[in-house]
């Protein structure tokens, strides 16, 4: 009924003259990949923020621990004790 191309392709099968193009499968199958790298690269995305996040509140707790510091030096209620 279909005209054969010379010889085989990979895996064996023979291939139709009158087949083209990709089969559903394969287009689910890229369909499935695509949308799981897309997963993969938004929790990397929210792993960065959530990592930047954190640095963020630790660079402002070491900030008002030293503006404390400083404050309490100025007016005098920080000594240093020698030893």
């Amino acid at each position: 009924m279909f005209k054969t191309i010379a010889g085989n392709v990979a895996g064996g099968a023979r291939m139709h003259a009158r087949q083209s193009g990709m089969t559903l499968l394969e287009v689910l199958l890229a369909i499935v990949v695509v949308a799981l790298g897309m997963f993969a690269a938004a929790a990397l995305q929210l792993q960065a923020l959530q990592a930047t996040d954190g640095a963020r509140r630790d660079v402002q707790d070491v900030l008002a621990t030293h503006t404390a510091h400083e404050r309490a030096r100025a007016i005098g209620e920080l000594t240093v004790r020698e030893p």
